[in-house]
């Protein structure tokens, strides 16, 4: 509920959620990676101003200090998975793609 609540009261949650073109919410795509079919469900992505966007939600909390230290560890930690996610999006779509995670319990944006 916390995350909810943070997510519709955060400007990047809105801008999130927003109504954008193409927006699709978990949506399910199969790509051949690597040679081998891949199942990947993506939290959320959109289309603005002629941009694709991927972002992957993250509900990890953190409750110590160095929190731009923790946000950076998350980036490396889901770095290949938002650039799998990228390279089976970038098959059929020739636009920009940027990929970031958003952390709703802490109103964190990291573009990855």
């Amino acid at each position: 509920t916390r995350a909810i609540d943070n997510c519709l009261a955060s400007e990047h949650g809105r801008w999130i959620l927003g109504p954008h073109e193409e927006s699709h919410c978990e949506y399910a795509i199969t790509a051949v990676l690597d040679g081998q079919a891949k199942n990947m469900v993506l939290d959320r992505t959109f289309i603005e101003n002629g941009t694709c966007w991927i972002i992957d939600y993250k509900t990890s909390s953190h409750g110590g200090g160095d929190l731009e230290g923790f946000l950076n560890n998350e980036a490396g930690r889901y770095r290949e998975q938002l650039q799998r996610y990228k390279n089976a999006v970038a098959m059929t779509e020739t636009r920009p793609i940027r990929t970031a995670l958003y952390f709703p319990l802490l109103d964190e944006f990291r573009e990855v």
